[in-house]
């Protein structure tokens, strides 16, 4: 038992006989053979992208962003570690954004809330925040601030920090908001706007939105801020509690999601060397 309370020793079990071994585990995945990768193929673009992470990045968010890199490479010998690796990415934009966030407000931070009808004040150190969201406590200026993964991502583009044309490379976060546009997001818009009435079927949306010019089509569209604000936390989520599948993703995916990783962590804490990442992630 270590002095901080946790167990650090490690059961000594028999073997069991179905343990692989060392020459074992570092066989590759037959998927991966599939796709014609070898295991230094796979890890140069993570490795030519994370060359762009500006020396600002803070030591703890690049530890884990490395991680996320590890586990693309180890997708070689387990190819559901793809899957791992682009929910890790996604994490890591996470953990920047809050790194951001506690950067750019070093506190003491105003917080209040209502209880009982009773107002409350009080200051506390941008560390505990997050905590006292959870008690209904609220950033009196940033009300509907509720430290959520798309409450972050919704600060740094209102803040300018993150630009709305950010590039989304990551497939499945724009087939997933894409899948939901028609049915969900363009009627519900199209009724603001008094296009549909209330409850239209499926012919009348498809033929409400075939029958727009091309500039109402535009505006209509979602801007790539609104993307990633609507769908990042919502794939995050899908990902972190599955129901019905595990999610197997192709060789691609992590990369991308690598990618956009790389990008947002350099436009956080820009350098001339950041700031070139969205070039190079442009080329792959």
């Amino acid at each position: 038992m270590g002095a901080d309370g946790f167990d650090l020793t490690f059961p000594r079990v028999p073997l069991t006989g179905g343990e692989r071994t060392i020459e074992e585990l570092a066989q590759p995945d037959e998927r991966s053979i599939g796709y014609r990768l070898d295991a230094e193929s796979l890890q140069s673009p993570y490795l030519e992208l994370e060359k762009r992470l500006p020396e600002a990045v803070p030591q703890k968010l690049r530890e884990r962003i490395v991680v996320a890199r590890q586990l693309g490479t180890y997708a070689f010998f387990c190819y559901e570690f793809h899957a791992v690796s682009l929910f890790w990415s996604v994490s890591c934009i996470e953990m920047a954004l809050k790194f951001k966030f506690e950067e750019t407000h070093p506190g003491p931070i105003k917080l209040k809330r209502t209880v009982k009808g009773v107002e409350e004040m009080c200051e506390v150190p941008v560390t505990e925040v997050e905590d006292r969201i959870r008690s209904r406590w609220r950033i009196p200026e940033m009300n509907n601030f509720d430290y959520s993964f798309k409450a972050l991502l919704t600060w740094a583009f209102r803040q300018a920090i993150l630009p709305e044309d950010i590039e989304v490379p990551v497939q499945e976060i724009v087939n997933g908001f894409n899948n939901r546009f028609a049915p969900k997001v363009f009627p519900a818009r199209a009724q603001k706007d008094g296009l549909l009435g209330a409850s239209p079927s499926w012919d009348q949306i498809q033929d409400c939105w075939k029958g727009l010019s091309e500039s109402p089509r535009k505006n209509c569209q979602s801007k790539a801020s609104t993307v990633l604000i609507e769908e990042l936390p919502r794939f995050r989520n899908l990902m972190a509690h599955p129901r019905h599948f595990n999610l197997v993703t192709p060789p691609r995916s992590p990369l991308s999601a690598y990618q956009l990783l790389i990008d947002i962590v350099s436009r956080l804490w820009p350098s001339a060397l950041g700031l070139d990442a969205s070039k190079t992630a442009k080329a792959m």
